[in-house]
This record gives structure tokens, sequence and C-alpha cells, in this order.
């Protein structure tokens, strides 16, 4: 009789705890799909421009994507150089430039390369800047005719460089190019991974092992000045700069949260997602979006950025990277770019 009552005990304390650990489903938020542009290739990447998407679209090269209307506007497989015609292999970082109608690009640690896009049926090659191994890039127009591009760079560490651009005439042929005015590199311990900046007075860079460092700079094209380095667990291979901090997509270790003032301080930080592999995360306000490759997308509530509430898992398929626009988000998959919006 003892053994039947201790049983029974050991049952409802069992059933407690699985009721305890049990998920709120009334306390996550749903997700709806809208639309998907079928890329064909993978969609790797994206930079956003209004209402149109320019999207580095893996083997099959560029693609620029009227949202509002569902439909491609064009489509660039490859590119003429010399008389030539040169495929893409396989594109994997996109940002444009509209000041200076430009579209730069990269694939799988490669250098950059630049093209100017003025909305008609083509790209025009211009030339190639930065070096091998660059594995993520950020570019700012300064002035016409003018920008400042920052690389993370898996040699170098950080590289930056001021670009000109500069047209001459040799016996009646036009080259048109960009040159260096300036620019030089800072060297870091780790591998730089990633990397970030609010394109006025700060630069974060995610080293891999050795974690994340912040910058200063006095302005655009400034020496940038480290402030610090914070570690991580894991592999920093993401970062999304904030006003107040820094979120990290840290691979297999899930993600972590580092205040700006760590930087210079006690180097403090605050892991969530642990569970989860996580290569970016993109923030819209209170909400994180956290992208899962195989497992999909998760969100999160980060109204207390230190205390992140996950707020659901969503298999929308093999995930690269995703970007907030209007009341939706844009999601980089391999089926292609998916249009889903989060339900709260």
């Amino acid at each position: 009789m003892i053994d039947i009552k201790n049983k029974k005990i050991s049952i409802l304390v069992f059933l407690f705890f699985w009721g305890c650990m049990e998920p709120k489903t009334e306390d996550l938020w749903s997700y709806k799909v809208h639309d998907v542009l079928q890329t064909n290739g993978f969609a790797r990447d994206l930079s956003l421009r209004n209402d149109t998407v320019f999207i580095a679209a893996g083997q099959s090269g560029i693609q620029v994507w009227d949202l509002t209307s569902k439909t491609i506007i064009n489509s660039f497989s490859g590119y003429y150089e010399g008389g030539t015609f040169l495929e893409f292999e396989d594109l994997s970082l996109i940002e444009t430039n509209s000041k200076n109608d430009l579209i730069f690009i990269s694939e799988s640690n490669k250098d950059v390369k630049i093209f100017n896009y003025d909305e008609l049926d083509s790209i025009s090659y211009r030339n190639t800047i930065m070096s091998a191994k660059t594995k993520e890039f950020k570019s700012f127009a300064t002035t016409q005719d003018q920008f400042v591009m920052y690389t993370a760079d898996n040699d170098d560490g950080l590289k930056w460089g001021i670009y000109d651009l500069d047209t001459t005439n040799l016996f009646g042929i036009e080259f048109i190019e960009w040159t260096p005015s300036g620019g030089a590199e800072v060297y870091t311990p780790g591998k730089s991974e990633c990397i970030d900046s609010d394109g006025t007075s700060t630069i974060v860079m995610g080293v891999d092992q050795l974690g994340v460092e912040l910058f200063s700079i006095d302005s655009l094209g400034a020496s940038p000045v480290l402030i610090g380095r914070v570690d991580t667990e894991g592999n920093a291979i993401g970062v999304s700069m904030t006003e107040d901090g820094v979120y990290v997509a840290c691979d297999n270790a899930g993600a972590t949260y580092i205040p700006k003032e760590s930087f210079s301080a006690n180097g403090s930080s605050y892991r969530f997602a642990e569970d989860l592999t996580v290569n970016h995360i993109s923030i819209n306000g209170t909400t994180a979006i956290l992208s899962l490759g195989s497992k999909g997308i998760a969100a999160f509530d980060i109204s207390d950025p230190m205390n992140p509430i996950e707020k659901g898992v969503f298999p929308v398929g093999y995930v690269y990277k995703t970007i907030f626009w209007n009341q939706n988000f844009l999601v980089c998959t391999r089926e292609g770019l998916s249009i889903i919006e989060i339900e709260l």
C-alpha cells in the first residue's frame, strides 16, 4: 500500500512539473506567409530601397524586384568585362548606393565588385575593390561621386576605404572606375566574420572565437579607434547594432546581447536562445528575428534586451537572413524571398 501511495505521489509531482514546463501557447506569436518570390537560386542576401529589393540570388546572380506588385524588374546572371560575358558563380552579399546608382556584390570569401545601375535593363561593371576573404561589408555615401566602405576581412581585420569616381578618356574611349583616396586597416587577433555600423560614430565587428569588437569614429572615413572587446560563447558570426547595444549571432551557442557600455567597462553580456543555432539577427523596435538555417526563424520580444522572451520558432525554410519591411519582414531562404507577417 505504501508503494502504491508513493507511486501516486510521484506521478502527481511529475505531472505538476510537466505542466509548469509546457509552453504557454497563448503567449506565443504566430506568423503568416503572404508571398514567396521565386528567385530560382538561393536568396542569400538583400538590400532594400523603399519598395524595391535587390537580391543576391546565389547562382542566379542579381535580381531586382518590386515588392508592391511582387514582380521582377531585372535579373542579371553575369556582366560584360572587356567584351567578355562573365557569369556570377554564387552571390552571397549585396548592397546598394542610391546616391551614386551603385550595386556592390561579393561572392563567398571574395572581394567586392562595383556595378552602375540606373534602373535601365543593364548593369555596367566598374571595378573591384577591397580584397579576397571579405566576409561582410557596409557602405555609406558621403557626397555625390564618393562613398566609404568598411569590411570584415577574414585575413586583415577591419578594413576601410574612401572611394572617388574617376572618369578618364583615352583615345576616345571613356573609362569609369572608383579609386581609393584614403583608408587603411586595423589588425585583430581574431578572424573577422561580420560587421555593422551606424555610419556616424560606431562600428562593431564579430571576430569569430574571440567575440566582438567595438570601434568609434569621429566621422565617415576617419580612422576607427578600438573601444574594447567582449568575449562571447561560441563563434560570433553575425552582429546587429542598435542605439544601446549589440546583438550577436553565436552559431550553435545561440545569441547574445552586449550593452555598449560593456565594451569599455565590465564586459558583461546576456545570452539567450541558447538551444538554437543562430546565424543572423534583425531588430525592429522591441522585436528580434533570429535566422536559424534549416530550422527557419525564431521571434523574440526584446522589450527588456537583457532578458529576451522567446515567442515562437517558425519553420519557413532554410533561412540565411531577414530584414523588416513595412509591417512585414523579408526572409532570404533557399526557396526564394518570403514575405512574412508576425502576428503578435
